[in-house]
């Protein structure tokens, strides 16, 4: 580098990110050198940037514009995202007490799974647990999703139960594989949070574990102001996004709408 820019030349790197070629600081880097110059991220201002950011995983330009349309620049703005409505995913129903109508979590084994063809093609689990079953009903599925759905995989499934042609089914249930120390119940209610196309609910819930788990330090603006007995802004949040198992979640809507 030190003999083409002697040479009069400029080099532009597109791929050069050590700080030290440029600057350190805001000072002159030891390897600073007149003619080069870059295109590449300084690696100090990434790793900074990240930190800040405080969720452990850098949000892609695309994810920034998806999160931007709900008002969100910053982990202060994710951790102030309010749920729309809570779902009680702490306890698992009976399938011999399923109605048609109900939002539930249902956890068993799967009995019978194939592909139906009809006016719409669709994949069917048969999911019991030894109380009743209930039909898991896919009408856009992968291979690999189809793989995973065979007779004897344990889940767990959350969704509104209706009538089908053959029984009580759920269609296109939010669901997961259990392991066999797995208990399935959540501990806290699940939030449900305002999105927006290309946004999915599972990723904004990572996101705001992520936040939540990493100290924000945030400034607290209200803490002097308020009684020792109201709680810290931490525990506010908290409590907003992992409201605890049998929690009032018409008053956490009528805080909401206030």
């Amino acid at each position: 580098m030190g003999v083409v820019c002697e040479a009069g030349l400029v080099m532009i790197s597109g791929s050069s990110s050590s700080p030290s070629l440029t600057s350190v600081a805001g000072e002159q880097g030891p390897d600073w050198q007149p003619g080069f110059f870059r295109t590449a991220q300084n690696d100090a201002l990434v790793g900074r940037a990240a930190a800040e950011e405080g969720t452990g995983d850098v949000w892609s330009r695309g994810e920034r514009e998806r999160l931007g349309r709900l008002g969100v620049e910053t982990i202060g703005d994710l951790l102030c995202l309010v749920p729309l409505r809570y779902e009680d995913r702490t306890v698992i129903r009976p399938m011999g007490s399923l109605r048609a109508g109900q939002k539930v979590l249902v956890a068993g084994e799967i009995a019978l799974s194939e592909v139906a063809y009809g006016r719409r093609r669709s994949l069917l689990a048969r999911l019991s647990d030894g109380t009743g079953s209930i039909t898991l009903r896919f009408f856009h599925f992968s291979r690999q999703q189809q793989a995973g759905l065979q007779r004897g995989a344990k889940l767990r499934c959350f969704g509104e139960v209706r009538a089908g042609p053959t029984g009580l089914e759920m269609v296109h249930p939010e669901y997961r594989q259990l392991g066999d120390a797995d208990a399935g119940a959540d501990d806290t209610l699940t939030p449900v949070y305002p999105t927006t196309e290309g946004l999915q609910q599972g990723r904004l819930r990572r996101l705001i574990a992520q936040a939540l788990a990493v100290d924000q330090d945030l400034d607290d603006f209200l803490g002097d102001l308020l009684d020792a007995d109201w709680p810290t802004l931490d525990a506010a949040l908290e409590v907003l996004h992992r409201p605890p198992g049998g929690a009032d979640t018409d008053a956490l809507a009528a805080r909401r709408a206030a």
